[in-house]
């Protein structure tokens, strides 16, 4: 029986080192994303006559702070209709980048990966600590 334990306890060992260093940057980076995420404001924009520059439709738009601006959107064709409204979503540390795309990218997927590993480092770090006591 002893020669199992020796077997087993360091793989333990290691898929409890292995939870806890390889989950925690997920749980970071999970947690930045979804911080990055919720920061996003919405409001709507305005295509307006392109300028002669204008490689797609440029749209206005106004911030929280109330600041006109002007972006191009190349999601849309410079032959969008003039008036037409898009749903503008903005940062306001840099409401000069906007995106008509919902920032759905939270953070779920890598914060779930990073609970799964510290939790089987959790539980191989207590049924470590056990094997020292068995045998």
């Amino acid at each position: 029986m002893s020669d199992a334990l020796a077997l087993i306890s360091p793989v333990v060992e290691f898929f409890g080192w292995f939870g806890f260093v390889v989950g925690t940057p997920f749980l970071l980076v999970g947690w930045a994303l979804r911080r990055r995420a919720s920061r996003f404001r919405e409001t709507v924009a305005v295509v307006i006559p392109p300028p002669i520059y204008a490689r797609a439709a440029v749209a206005r738009w106004m911030d929280s702070d109330g600041e006109l601006h002007e972006t191009q959107f190349d999601a849309y064709a410079i032959e969008t209709p003039v008036e037409t409204e898009l749903t503008v979503h903005y940062d306001p540390a840099r409401p000069t980048r906007p995106r008509v795309d919902p920032p759905h990218d939270d953070g779920r997927a890598p914060r779930t990966v990073g609970v799964v590993l510290i939790s089987v480092g959790a539980v191989c770090a207590v049924a470590s600590v056990g094997l020292l006591f068995v045998g």
